[in-house]
């Protein structure tokens, strides 16, 4: 029976390849038109066999749909590649569904016998759980990182009102905020202000493009108070206070939220402790009853 599951296993395996191997998926043409903007440059440098076999597993995965828009704003916000995460998740999948086989085998060896259909199912289940973790970790990650964003742009618009009251222009005020820091946020915002004076083109376009690649709708907020700005001349300066200032208050009641959170969950273990104490002293009094 042993032998049959795993020929059957092999064969369906080898088929699922087979097929996907002559009828690839198309990729978005968004994707290959995004893949034509970026440049090589580690195209002549050695690579280690490690990351060639995170290049070829991220070829793999983009090819069945792995490579998707959420999961670029994820990837570019975290400043993580395709190749980090499509290695994290080669080695969860062989891992969850290496443990199963190897406490078989073991089993085998000191002949305890184990169901092979519940090695079957353990390995299919545990190989998806650590394959699908490293998903996870990088969307928490991603929206920690849009949390500190928030924080970044708060003071980014505190500056940019501060420049704008002191008579400097809105083009000015933005470019000189942006370089008051060193925080990633800034950092991104820098760059694309840079990128798009070097192309001519305005600037609240810039702050758009960077607001649809990290998935923030405060910087689309920013970049459409501007076209407001560049188009009918009204003043954003008094805005931009009053979006800051929530932006505070928004990341002082998370602050909170989450300190309730954290207070919830330290009840379960102290709930456990009281109920482990009242078994430890309670326990010689019922092995008395029960043994009279």
């Amino acid at each position: 029976m042993i032998v049959g599951l795993v020929l059957g296993c092999g064969i369906g395996t080898g088929i699922v390849l087979t097929t996907w191997g002559i009828f690839p998926p198309r990729q978005p043409l968004k994707t290959r038109l995004k893949a034509l903007h970026h440049t090589n440059d580690a195209a002549n440098n050695p690579k280690t066999p490690l990351d060639q076999l995170g290049q070829t597993t991220a070829q793999m995965l983009a090819r069945l749909g792995l490579s998707q828009n959420k999961l670029d704003c994820d990837l570019q916000i975290t400043r993580t590649n395709l190749q980090q995460l499509a290695l994290a998740k080669l080695a969860g999948l062989v891992i969850g569904a290496g443990l199963p086989m190897t406490f078989w085998f073991i089993g085998v060896l000191v002949q305890i016998w184990i169901s092979p259909i519940f090695v079957a199912i353990s390995t299919i289940l545990l190989g998806g759980l650590l394959f699908l973790l490293p998903d996870l970790l990088l969307h928490q990650k991603a929206n920690q990182q849009r949390q500190d964003l928030r924080h970044q742009i708060s003071v980014f618009l505190d500056l940019v009102g501060l420049h704008l009251a002191s008579g400097a222009g809105i083009e000015k005020a933005l470019v000189d905020s942006s370089t008051q820091s060193t925080a990633w946020g800034f950092v991104e915002i820098h760059r694309n202000l840079q990128q798009a004076q070097l192309a001519n083109k305005p600037l609240w376009s810039a702050l758009e493009k960077l607001s649809d690649d990290l998935r923030s709708p405060e910087l689309s907020e920013i970049a459409a108070w501007l076209r407001l700005a560049d188009s009918s001349g009204s003043r954003v300066r008094s805005s931009l206070h009053v979006k800051a200032r929530g932006l505070r208050e928004r990341a002082l009641y998370e602050s909170e939220a989450q300190a309730q959170i954290a207070t919830e969950r330290m009840s379960l273990p102290v709930v456990l402790l009281f109920a482990g104490f009242l078994g430890l002293i309670g326990y010689p009094a019922l092995a008395a009853i029960v043994g009279s």
